[in-house]
């Protein structure tokens, strides 16, 4: 019997031969292919620059040193997303602060972030940063943040790791791409095996401000410059003639070895060819399960706001599980016999024992709703119709 996992890379012959063209050639890191794929994420979002990393945490990690968060700052995260997204202001010696989600989206709810940012602003300490994340591809509340970012002045970063591709409708009518809306100080993505593309390992940060695309750059690479505009010890840099010593570089702050490899990025450049057509292939398979267990008690599914294009990194079922005398693991347990991979996306981060008590229960109460009846199923571009006739038969047994 075949197993059928909630998620799965898609390795082509095109990508085969892509990465061994890059192996084949005279670098295999920091050489041309990182910005043939930044360029190519450029096109793709939008954006008017990309800066490649070797994971989406990096890239989190990055987008909060751009953004000058500093110890003693205060972010906001929601509490339904990985636990990087809260981590990155820690690395800083943040404080972080949840926001609960919109039960409908489970994206950060507008209403809940906007209460802390009154609440921290009354008392003199104003929140430096706002970390949305688009949950499962859909993008969080676009227009609402950039309101809230106009009345707040806090730093955007949009945690996007879930939904490159996505796209959405503002109330004039206008299309906007993930990556592209200028409010958004800057887009973070991860290139993990199961996401929508994949370099193995990979993230990238795409912004429109070059400030933030010029730091982004210096410290992914142990804050070293090596362009001479960037020099600031002019004596020991210049030669007499004003020629640069080609020996010459500076360390100008503390960076880190968050690089991304050409062999990576030829992976994720030829990925993203088929980016489009995955997520076609997602939408599909979403909308096959919500027709085929319309019917069936105790599951629905998440909404999908007016004018979204979501990009289905994930397909989470919410099942009633007490209602349905069955419980998660239960349920988890009876599919995985029937060769079903499942996955629960994610456990609230202030239940983690290092955010332990960082928020009371009844602040999150739309994140603890979710958390009990969340259940991700299978979807990749790879599953078929009888894959997903599996799926489905195998939930109403499960739930029978």
């Amino acid at each position: 019997m075949k197993f059928i996992p909630y998620g799965r890379q898609n390795i082509t012959a095109e990508d085969i031969a892509a990465v061994v063209e890059a192996l084949k050639s005279d670098f295999l890191t920091q050489g041309p292919a990182i910005e043939v794929f930044e360029q190519a994420v450029c096109a793709e979002t939008g954006a008017q620059y990309a800066v490649a990393c070797s994971n989406g945490t990096a890239a989190l990690h990055l987008a909060a040193i751009a953004a000058q968060i500093e110890p003693g700052d205060r972010v906001v995260v929601p509490p339904i997303t990985f636990v990087a997204s809260a981590n990155c202001a820690r690395y800083r010696g943040a404080e972080v602060l949840f926001a609960d989600i919109d039960p409908a989206t489970i994206t950060m709810s507008p209403l809940a972030c906007r209460k802390i940012l009154e609440r921290c602003a009354a008392e003199g300490r104003p929140v430096k940063a706002v970390v949305t994340v688009d949950m499962a591809g859909h993008p969080c509340d676009m227009q609402a943040f950039a309101l809230l970012k106009k009345e707040f002045n806090f730093v955007w970063i949009q945690d996007a790791c879930h939904s490159i591709g996505s796209s959405w409708e503002d109330n004039l009518g206008i299309r906007w791409k993930t990556g592209e809306f200028p409010e958004a100080d800057m887009t973070v993505f991860s290139f993990h095996p199961v996401k929508h593309i994949t370099c193995g390992e990979g993230g990238m940060i795409t912004t429109h401000s070059e400030a933030f695309a010029k730091n982004l750059r210096l410290h992914r690479s142990h804050g070293i410059m090596r362009t001479a505009d960037g020099f600031s010890n002019r004596e020991e840099a210049f030669a007499p003639d004003g020629s640069v010593n080609p020996w010459y570089y500076e360390m100008q702050s503390l960076g880190f070895n968050y690089r991304l490899t050409d062999i990576q990025a030829a992976l994720g450049t030829s990925q993203l060819q088929r980016l489009a057509a995955g997520i076609v292939q997602r939408q599909t398979i979403a909308a096959a399960y919500r027709s085929r267990l319309a019917s069936q008690p105790f599951i629905s599914f998440p909404a999908v706001a007016d004018g979204v294009s979501h990009a289905y990194h994930l397909v989470v079922a919410q099942i009633d599980f007490m209602a349905s005398g069955r419980s998660r693991a239960e349920v988890m347990n009876s599919l995985k016999a029937d060769g079903i991979g499942t996955q629960v996306h994610y456990i609230p981060v202030p239940m983690m024992p290092y955010y332990a008590c960082s928020v009371a229960s009844d602040e999150i109460n739309a994140s603890l709703a979710y958390y009990r009846q969340a259940l991700s199923l299978p979807c990749f571009p790879q599953m078929s119709d009888e894959d997903i006739d599996r799926v489905c038969d195998a939930m109403r047994k499960a739930l029978a």
